[in-house]
Protein backbone atom coordinates (compact mmCIF):
# COMPACT_ATOMS: atom_id res chain seq x y z
CA UNK A 1 0.00 0.00 0.00
CA UNK A 2 1.21 3.06 -0.67
CA UNK A 3 2.32 6.21 1.54
CA UNK A 4 -0.78 8.81 -0.54
CA UNK A 5 -3.53 5.83 -0.19
CA UNK A 6 -2.91 6.28 3.36
CA UNK A 7 -2.74 10.23 3.34
CA UNK A 8 -5.76 10.46 1.59
CA UNK A 9 -7.23 8.37 3.75
CA UNK A 10 -6.48 10.15 6.89
CA UNK A 11 -7.62 13.37 5.22
CA UNK A 12 -10.69 11.94 3.69
CA UNK A 13 -11.57 11.27 7.74
CA UNK A 14 -10.24 14.79 8.83
CA UNK A 15 -12.80 16.28 6.42
CA UNK A 16 -15.65 13.84 7.32
CA UNK A 17 -14.93 14.49 11.53
CA UNK A 18 -15.06 18.53 11.01
CA UNK A 19 -18.89 17.97 9.04
CA UNK A 20 -20.02 16.67 12.56
CA UNK A 21 -22.68 19.48 13.79
CA UNK A 22 -21.60 20.12 17.27
CA UNK A 23 -18.21 21.66 17.87
CA UNK A 24 -17.47 18.58 20.86
CA UNK A 25 -18.29 16.13 18.48
CA UNK A 26 -15.86 17.34 15.96
CA UNK A 27 -13.01 17.91 18.30
CA UNK A 28 -13.43 14.59 19.48
CA UNK A 29 -13.56 12.95 15.78
CA UNK A 30 -10.64 15.09 14.82
CA UNK A 31 -9.18 14.01 17.98
CA UNK A 32 -9.73 10.17 17.47
CA UNK A 33 -8.69 10.14 13.74
CA UNK A 34 -5.08 11.45 14.58
CA UNK A 35 -4.83 9.06 17.81
CA UNK A 36 -5.94 6.32 15.26
CA UNK A 37 -3.43 7.48 12.65
CA UNK A 38 -0.36 8.42 15.19
CA UNK A 39 -0.62 4.86 16.98
CA UNK A 40 0.10 3.11 13.81
CA UNK A 41 2.63 5.84 11.94
CA UNK A 42 5.67 3.07 12.39
CA UNK A 43 3.73 0.13 10.89
CA UNK A 44 5.95 -1.60 8.04
CA UNK A 45 3.90 -5.00 7.38
CA UNK A 46 1.97 -5.01 4.44
CA UNK A 47 -0.57 -7.44 5.40
CA UNK A 48 -1.18 -5.02 8.52
CA UNK A 49 -1.41 -1.82 6.30
CA UNK A 50 -3.97 -3.04 3.97
CA UNK A 51 -5.67 -4.27 6.59
CA UNK A 52 -6.28 -1.09 8.53
CA UNK A 53 -6.65 0.81 5.44
CA UNK A 54 -9.70 -1.70 5.21
CA UNK A 55 -10.87 -0.73 8.39
CA UNK A 56 -10.27 3.15 7.91
CA UNK A 57 -12.39 3.11 4.96
CA UNK A 58 -15.24 1.11 6.73
CA UNK A 59 -15.46 3.16 9.38
CA UNK A 60 -14.90 6.48 6.96
CA UNK A 61 -18.09 4.81 5.35
CA UNK A 62 -19.81 4.63 8.78
CA UNK A 63 -19.45 8.08 9.33
CA UNK A 64 -20.49 9.53 6.43
CA UNK A 65 -23.66 7.75 6.77
CA UNK A 66 -24.49 9.25 9.91
CA UNK A 67 -23.61 12.36 8.37
CA UNK A 68 -25.81 11.65 5.50
CA UNK A 69 -28.61 10.30 8.07
CA UNK A 70 -28.04 13.51 10.01
CA UNK A 71 -28.55 16.28 6.79
CA UNK A 72 -30.98 14.25 5.57
CA UNK A 73 -33.44 14.87 8.88
CA UNK A 74 -31.82 18.65 9.09
CA UNK A 75 -33.44 19.12 5.79
CA UNK A 76 -36.09 17.33 6.76
CA UNK A 77 -36.66 19.82 9.72
CA UNK A 78 -36.22 22.99 7.45
CA UNK A 79 -38.72 21.82 5.17
CA UNK A 80 -41.52 21.49 7.69
CA UNK A 81 -40.85 24.51 9.17
CA UNK A 82 -41.39 26.37 5.76
CA UNK A 83 -44.30 24.56 5.26
CA UNK A 84 -45.62 25.69 8.66
CA UNK A 85 -44.70 29.40 8.16
CA UNK A 86 -47.98 32.09 6.97
CA UNK A 87 -47.89 33.33 3.32
CA UNK A 88 -46.29 36.64 2.63
CA UNK A 89 -48.45 37.72 0.25
CA UNK A 90 -52.19 37.99 -0.50
CA UNK A 91 -53.44 34.76 -2.89
CA UNK A 92 -55.84 37.36 -4.23
CA UNK A 93 -54.16 40.91 -5.23
CA UNK A 94 -50.27 39.42 -4.40
CA UNK A 95 -49.94 42.31 -2.21
CA UNK A 96 -47.40 42.14 0.77
CA UNK A 97 -49.30 41.71 4.23
CA UNK A 98 -48.10 44.65 6.39
CA UNK A 99 -46.69 41.85 9.20
CA UNK A 100 -46.97 38.74 10.57
CA UNK A 101 -49.75 39.47 12.66
CA UNK A 102 -51.97 40.76 10.26
CA UNK A 103 -54.74 38.23 9.34
CA UNK A 104 -56.41 40.07 6.39
CA UNK A 105 -55.23 41.96 3.15
CA UNK A 106 -54.76 45.47 3.44
CA UNK A 107 -55.31 46.24 -0.16
CA UNK A 108 -58.58 43.89 -0.89
CA UNK A 109 -59.69 42.70 2.37
CA UNK A 110 -59.34 39.00 1.87
CA UNK A 111 -58.59 36.90 5.15
CA UNK A 112 -55.08 35.73 5.20
CA UNK A 113 -54.80 31.80 4.85
CA UNK A 114 -53.24 29.89 7.82
CA UNK A 115 -50.08 27.71 7.53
Amino acid sequence: MSKRAVLQLYAQCLRSARRCPQWEQREMMKTYVKMKFRDEKHTQDPDRVRMLLADGREELDRMNYYHSIYEAKQRAKTAETAEKQRPTHCPQCQAVYPSEQANFCANCGTKRPEA
